[in-house]
């Protein structure tokens, strides 16, 4: 039952105009938000403290934790990572069919060859985190509707349910196999029916 960053703007909201009634909450938060350098900022642009929000009805009514895109994508990127060989590099298959790593231009209209160092090792598992990341912290986060933390336990919720349903599924198949899988903090899974 965790609240959202709009709910602690709001105790923000009333701790510093002393609104009446006084939320418990607001008289418990941490002197470091109050002394926050964005608060004046926030407060010149938009006449308050309480959080900007780009949805006119401002956040869902349920808690911030779990996140829905953070659950979901975890567990998609993991189920993908169970079928495809997530050490493959990138850039051999791209070049392999006449193409390259590409990145957008600074103005977002167009596409240009990605040279950075790491450019050739760039890989199935590395992408497929991105993947994840961008999904959830690009909705949530920037959205102003979760917390970082949120959307990272919320990823990870999601690999642990994939897994568990590929292991439990895993003994359904009669061929035997066992395939490791990288998981989002470096680690090694395993599912077998071996």
């Amino acid at each position: 039952m965790r609240l959202r960053p709009e709910e602690y703007g709001a105790l923000v909201q009333a701790k510093l105009t002393n609104t009446k009634p006084f939320p418990q909450a607001a008289g418990a938060l941490h002197k470091d938000v109050l002394q926050s350098a964005a608060l004046p900022i926030i407060f010149s642009t938009y006449g308050s403290y309480l959080l900007p929000q780009p949805f006119p009805e401002g956040s869902p009514t349920h808690p911030c934790y779990p996140t829905g895109h953070g659950a979901v994508g975890g567990a998609c990127c993991t189920l993908l990572k169970f079928f495809f060989d997530g050490s493959q590099q990138i850039r051999s298959l791209l070049t392999g069919a006449g193409r390259d790593v590409f990145v957008p231009s600074a103005d977002g209209l167009s596409l240009n060859t990605y040279t950075g160092a790491d450019r050739n090792g760039l890989d199935i598992n590395g992408e497929l985190n991105k993947l994840t990341y961008n999904i959830s912290f690009g909705h949530g986060i920037h959205a102003g509707i979760h917390f970082r933390s949120s959307t990272y336990w919320s990823i990870l919720l999601g690999e642990q349910v994939a897994l568990s349903v590929l292991q439990d599924r895993a003994r359904s198949f009669n061929e035997p196999f066992t395939i490791s899988i990288t998981k989002f903090d470096g680690t090694i899974a395993t599912i077998s029916n071996q």
